[in-house]
């Protein structure tokens, strides 16, 4: 689960992170959100993407030390050769619209290691319980989460 510390929302419940070589290359090539029971995947270690054989658009953060938010990329399109960040230490993948769902903004912190939310809270938190590509996003006007 992944949080916006600074907006009190919620970007991910079931976050897949790419660890190994074949998972970091393949990234999101025909696996998208929500069919593969994911709706974000992070790359830790890493400052740039590319969106190349992809066949839907992503929202990226990139962050700094400490879950900063260094930068956003709202809705990058398929066949993008580099999309990078100078300073980036982590890059997070999410369905498209999801950094305006949640009001996430360079400069927000973020908790990569939230605890899970029970699926009735996680009904609770949602206004929108499935985006284009199966993600599920959180209501913004929550503060308890």
């Amino acid at each position: 689960m992944i949080r916006n510390l600074t907006k009190r929302t919620v970007l991910s419940y079931r976050t897949f992170q790419a660890v190994s070589f074949g998972d970091r290359l393949r990234g999101l090539i025909g696996r998208p959100f929500g069919r593969f029971g994911f709706d974000a995947m992070v790359f830790l270690s890493c400052s740039s993407i590319h969106t190349c054989f992809m066949t839907f658009p992503i929202d990226v953060i990139f962050l700094g030390p400490e879950n900063t938010v260094l930068k956003t990329c709202p809705g990058c399109r398929p066949w993008r050769p580099a999309i990078w960040c100078a300073g980036a230490v982590g890059v997070i993948e999410l369905p498209d619209g999801a950094l305006s769902h949640t009001g996430t903004e360079v400069g927000d912190r973020l908790d990569l290691n939230a605890e899970t939310v029970s699926p009735e809270e996680r009904t609770k938190l949602s206004t929108h319980p499935q985006g284009e590509h199966g993600a599920v996003f959180p209501a913004k006007e929550n503060s308890t989460v």
